[in-house]
């Protein structure tokens, strides 16, 4: 016997008067006595209680073929579980096999044509998407030309820049060229790495099916769900804009974005396949960006990334609005979102990344599919919004820097900051020894207040800049949003 508390068994053919009209929601008694003190519960069935191994042995002549019984629909209800939980992954392993577009098990491929549509064919696109291109101006000249001689030989060198400090956040790639899914898969990578260049050139964008397989997929997909069961995840993040013609309307943020999120850097514990998803979008980008060949790719030199940004929408109609990721050179210059939604359908579930390649006249409507990898310019390129959801989606998100353009955001983050440290301190000694001929203020000087409210990715101010831009001082939460 094992000392316990349990489900009582049901004891209606018993003649004692302490099991005979006892329901499973009573206390548990001794099946002899009735006493609920000291009791001690039957080792093989643990349903029945007794007070003493006495009253076990007095009550083994009656208990004998109902324990054996019990114990017999124990084992047969553990096996069922064992079996049904087979039949559910098995399920899974169908459901991730049929979301995923044809695949053959030859590994990833590039289907980014099947997701353009001509942008009259399409659904209207939002209105204020022409309001955010006028504010934001025209794409930068320098994406649509060839390759220079310069942009030639930034990719040529091997230099490898450590950043410390204020960029302490941010990742290093290309210190060596990480093996991409492991050996023998040479030929996979250059075709992909390949397909990738010729859609980020033609379309600006990229879209990448079955691009780690369904069981590393799975296992990206576990830690996921364990974070966010966890309650790691927080609210995504709105800044305020300090554009001075913004639009003076405010907006909650639960109106411009309804995500959760948490920063992942990979070496968490608990995190070890996100840490492989992201080296491995770091083979890609760094194989991409020093090809030969590689066009506008080829006028970046990219050796640089932010943490992976794990974001849930939790359905019931959760969105962003439409944004842009990169509007005011903050460095980033690619977008790379991994997606983990097991048979995603969009006429239910909703949830499409919905792109508008600018200039351009197609829009891509990009459905969040289970090991789905899309990339594509994170700058004014590319004005994009997530339609609401109406079942949980996941994503992880990293966004990769050009070297040039990042250290000049650092340098204009740094210039401000001490611009803003000045203003303070003549305030804060004006306040202290004021003029005889002149009225102290009755406050410090502060910069102007917002109008309105944008997502961080929407910020046209040094604000959008992130701990990563900004000086080592910055709160650690004020990461790029997007």
């Amino acid at each position: 016997m094992s000392r316990g508390r349990g489900k009582v068994r049901d004891s209606g053919s018993r003649s004692d008067s302490y099991s005979g009209s006892r329901s499973a929601m009573d206390p548990p008694r001794c099946s002899i006595c009735g006493t609920q003190q000291q009791l001690l519960r039957c080792a093989k069935c643990k349903a029945v209680y007794y007070c003493s191994p006495a009253h076990q042995h007095l009550d083994w002549p009656a208990h004998r073929s109902e324990c054996r019984l019990l114990t017999r629909q124990k084992v047969n209800s553990s096996n069922n579980n064992k079996q049904q939980q087979r039949q559910q992954i098995q399920q899974l392993q169908q459901a991730v096999a049929s979301a995923n577009l044809e695949g053959n098990g030859a590994g990833a491929n590039c289907s980014t044509a099947q997701m353009m549509t001509p942008a009259h064919q399409a659904q209207s696109w939002p209105a204020e998407v022409d309001n955010l291109l006028n504010l934001l101006g025209q794409p930068d000249n320098r994406a649509q030309a060839a390759p220079t001689e310069v942009g030639q030989k930034q990719q040529q060198q091997q230099q490898h820049h450590h950043h410390h400090g204020e960029k302490s956040s941010s990742y290093q790639i290309g210190l060596a060229d990480a093996s991409f899914m492991g050996s023998g898969s040479e030929r996979r990578y250059e075709d992909l790495c390949r397909n990738i260049i010729n859609d980020m050139n033609q379309y600006g964008l990229s879209v990448v099916d079955d691009f780690l397989g369904m069981e590393t997929g799975l296992k990206i997909l576990n830690e996921v769900r364990s974070m966010y069961n966890a309650g790691a995840f927080q609210d995504g993040q709105v800044v305020t804009n300090q554009m001075p013609d913004a639009p003076s309307t405010a907006a909650r943020g639960d109106n411009i974005r309804g995500d959760k999120i948490k920063w992942v850097g990979g070496n968490e514990p608990g995190c070890s396949n996100v840490w492989y998803l992201t080296n491995q979008i770091d083979s890609v980008v760094y194989r991409v960006n020093t090809m030969k060949d590689n066009g506008i790719l080829g006028n970046y030199h990219i050796r640089e990334r932010t943490r992976a940004m794990v974001a849930c929408y939790p359905g019931f109609g959760t969105h962003y609005v439409m944004h842009v990721d990169n509007p005011k050179k903050d460095g980033r210059v690619i977008t790379a979102i991994y997606y983990l939604n097991i048979n995603w359908d969009a006429r239910e579930s909703g949830g499409i990344l919905r792109i508008r390649p600018t200039p351009g006249t197609t829009v891509a409507d990009i459905e969040p599919k289970f090991d789905r990898l899309i990339f594509f310019w994170s700058d004014i390129r590319n004005p994009h919004e997530v339609q609401p959801a109406h079942r949980t989606r996941y994503a992880i998100t990293v966004w990769y820097f050009d070297a040039k353009e990042r250290e000049e955001a650092l340098n204009r983050a740094k210039l401000e900051n001490s611009k803003t440290n000045n203003v303070a301190a003549q305030a804060q000694a004006q306040q202290a020894e004021p003029d005889s001929t002149t009225t102290p203020p009755a406050t410090a000087v502060a910069p102007p207040a917002s109008s309105s409210s944008l997502p961080a990715s929407m910020s046209t101010g040094t604000g959008a800049l992130n701990a990563n831009v900004s000086s080592n001082a910055c709160a650690a939460s004020n990461e790029i949003c997007t």
